[in-house]
């Protein structure tokens, strides 16, 4: 006689289907909205393409299921090796270095694998010569459990000028730059800076200056881990560049 399945992982099963779904519909949902205000074609279609077929770092991470006691014990002992650049609690000791605090577990995962080399000897998706042997000395349970910490971390915003006191970054956050064919960053980024999880990182309140040498990566090619970011970046100045970083430091 088989065996009926048990009701826990029926409502785990289904609350995982739900939450993929839940994903999907609302990126599809930030393309249609970044293609109304744009009226683009080509960059909003990259970033539906990347955006809609690009896997989540394990599924099961997109769970509703909370990270238990034990999981944020560990984790915090594992920030304690991340403390002198990124602070214990994830607010970076300087803008060099990214403030975690608050960002989404399922995304810090998940660039905690692309610090990794798919195989020996192979290149990682995110080449860093701090971070790639990190990260290649976490166990999958580490990289989850130490994301699962940072993401529980209260962020304390960098010192900026508030986003409303900075017209020209807003313009660019919220509607783009229409004649270089860059989508509003809020389109994949929301409209508060939050992010939209796990594909898309919260900006808001993050250090301004390393938001733009990031764009300059991305723009340089030295990030090529993200291929719409690439495209956008080199659409745009390195005036733009500094508006809109400043404007997303200043979201809180």
């Amino acid at each position: 006689m088989p065996h009926a399945s048990h009701p826990r992982a029926q409502r785990s099963r289904s609350g995982a289907q739900g939450a993929r779904q839940a994903r999907r519909g609302a990126l599809a949902a930030t393309v249609r909205a970044a293609r109304r205000v744009l009226g683009c074609g080509g960059a909003c279609w990259v970033l539906a393409s990347a955006a809609l077929a690009a896997p989540g770092p394990a599924e099961a991470t997109l769970s509703a299921q909370a990270p238990g006691a034990a999981q944020l014990r560990h984790g915090q002992e594992l920030a304690r090796s991340c403390a002198a650049c990124h602070g214990i609690d994830g607010n970076a000791t300087g803008p060099q270095f990214p403030k975690l605090a608050g960002q989404g577990a399922a995304y810090l995962e998940r660039e905690l694998e692309r610090f990794r080399p798919t195989r020996p000897g192979a290149p990682a998706a995110r080449p860093s010569p701090v971070m790639n042997p990190i990260a290649q000395g976490l166990s999958e349970q580490d990289r989850r459990d130490v994301a699962a910490y940072f993401a529980s971390c209260a962020l304390r915003p960098a010192l900026a000028p508030l986003a409303a006191e900075l017209p020209a970054g807003a313009r660019i956050w919220r509607g783009g730059i229409v004649g270089r064919r860059v989508p509003a960053c809020a389109a994949c980024h929301g409209a508060d800076g939050h992010g939209i999880p796990p594909l898309y990182p919260s900006l808001a309140g993050q250090w301004s200056e390393y938001l733009v040498s990031q764009l300059r990566a991305f723009r340089d090619g030295i990030r090529n881990d993200q291929g719409p970011m690439h495209e956008i970046a080199s659409r745009m100045t390195e005036a733009q560049i500094r508006e809109v970083a400043d404007f997303a430091s200043g979201l809180h």
